[in-house]
Parts: C-alpha cells; sequence; structure tokens
C-alpha cells in the first residue's frame, strides 16, 4: 500500500474559534460530522496527512488541547494580549506562516498545503505556496466577514465554505429572524451554564437588555423576540429562592426538539 504523506494542513485555530463562536459552533465538536478535526482527516485520508498543526493561545480559547492531541493534531501556543472581539491581538497567524514556509523549504514531498482560517489573511502565503508548483486548497467562513471583493479562488486550486464543510448550512441559510432565536435560545442556555450564575435567575429584562445589547437590536425588536420566545415554548418561567425572596426569570425548554437541535448544533449534550 502507498503511503503518501503528502499533506500538510495548517489551522489558524484561534482564528476558527472565534469565527465560528458567533454560530455558537465549537471547532472540536462533540458531533464527528461538526468537528473541524475529524472532518479534515476524514476529507483527506489519514494516510496523507503529514502534519495537522493547530496555532492559539489555548490559555484564552475554550478547547482542549489533550482532545486534539488525540485526534493527531499538534498544538502551537501562541500568546495574545489576552483581549476579544477586534481588540484582540495574536500571532498565530505569523507563527503558521513561518512554519509553513520551513516546511516548505525542508520538506519538498510535501505536495498539498491546506491552509484553514476564517478570513482572507493568508492570501500573501497561499500565493507564495502556489508560485512553488504546490496544490494550495483553503477553508474560510464565507459569510458577511469575507469581503466581498475577495477573489480567493485565483489565490488557490480549491476554496471550502467552513460552513457547508462542518455541516452548518442550514444554519447559515435560516432567516435573520430564526438565526435571532437560534442564538438567544444558546446564549441564555450558555448564561445557566457560566459558574459566575449558579444559584440566579436570568430575568425578563436583563434577558432583552442582554439580546438587544449583543444583537444590536431596539428596544421594540428585542421584546418581540422575547414574547415570541415564551409564546413558542423556547422558553420557560423559572423561580429561585434566595434569603427568603422569591426571584423569577426564563430558561430554555430543554425537552422542545428544537430547543434541543439549536443546543447541539452549539455543541452541546443534551440528555
Amino acid at each position: 500500500m502507498d503511503y503518501r504523506k503528502d499533506t500538510a494542513i495548517f489551522i489558524d485555530l484561534e482564528n476558527v474559534y472565534y469565527g465560528l463562536k458567533k454560530y455558537h459552533m465549537d471547532p472540536d465538536h462533540p458531533d464527528d460530522s461538526h468537528n473541524l478535526f475529524v472532518r479534515l482527516t476524514e476529507y483527506y485520508g489519514k494516510d496523507s496527512i503529514r502534519m495537522m498543526e493547530a496555532y492559539a493561545d489555548f490559555e484564552q480559547v475554550d478547547l482542549s488541547m489533550m482532545s486534539l492531541q488525540k485526534k493527531r493534531v499538534h498544538v502551537n501556543q501562541v500568546y495574545s494580549n489576552g483581549r476579544e472581539g477586534k481588540d484582540r491581538k495574536n500571532a498565530a497567524d505569523i507563527q503558521l506562516c513561518l512554519d509553513t514556509m520551513e516546511v516548505l523549504y525542508q520538506i519538498p514531498e510535501i505536495h498539498t498545503y491546506v491552509v484553514v482560517s476564517a478570513d482572507q489573511d493568508m492570501i500573501p502565503l497561499l500565493d507564495r505556496l502556489w508560485s512553488k508548483g504546490k496544490r494550495v486548497e483553503l477553508f474560510c467562513l464565507w459569510d458577511e466577514s469575507l469581503s466581498k471583493s475577495s477573489q480567493l479562488h485565483e489565490f488557490c486550486d480549491q476554496a471550502h465554505n467552513l460552513l457547508e464543510f462542518l455541516n452548518v448550512e442550514k444554519l447559515s441559510t435560516l432567516s435573520q429572524v430564526d438565526r435571532l432565536i437560534h442564538n438567544t435560545v444558546v446564549q441564555i442556555y450558555e448564561w445557566y451554564r457560566d459558574p459566575n450564575n449558579i444559584g440566579k435567575s436570568y430575568g425578563s429584562t436583563w434577558i432583552k437588555n442582554d439580546i438587544s445589547r449583543k444583537f444590536h437590536l431596539d428596544e421594540i425588536e428585542s421584546n418581540h423576540l422575547f414574547n415570541r420566545l415564551v409564546k413558542g415554548k423556547y422558553l420557560l418561567p423559572y423561580e429561585i429562592e434566595i434569603q427568603d425572596k422569591i426571584f423569577y426569570g426564563y430558561k430554555v425548554n430543554l425537552t422542545h426538539p428544537q430547543v434541543q437541535m439549536m443546543v447541539k448544533i452549539a455543541g452541546y449534550k443534551v440528555s
């Protein structure tokens, strides 16, 4: 049997992690059909992959290094500035580029280079690899974060949409209202999972304020969304007694089939 071992995969994992986070998706999803590392191994073949390198500040992302290592992923710790969102900066993409160029010159038998990133920052690297006669494939998020003027296909042999590759294309094509419902349900579910909120109840006013702030809705829109969630039984009333006082709030209805699906898509197990 011919073991080629001619494919090298480089993953800007921190970039991908935060890119998928807005869809409440985990790159190391418990369902293999949504798991980035399992899907890459299946797609390219275990016998073809020479290396799978992942770069992130693992002190900032909620991922298990041990879980990745069990999937034959080599983890590379790259420290960031500890911030999130637009203020987050790290050297993961720089380290990825340096390591890729080192492999290019030191392991000439590598024929296929796979770059996984949530944006188009890797275009110069793709162009350099392609100019050296290598097959180049890119995985990235094809959503509103990707510049409409970007011509990724011109810099690689094949470009893949991560949402489709991870079998979440149905989520990516949801209407705006359906996506808001999905995101709000997961937001409330995750609020109760936060250790800082143990023994607390998530009140309707706080829920409306949070979804208004996070999803850029005005007061009327957030009220309408909240009422739709309650009427559709996505949310159920919840009360808790603290020091002889009753506090009222809402929890997600985990007996609701659609709620179960939303929570599972977000990477959580529902019994």
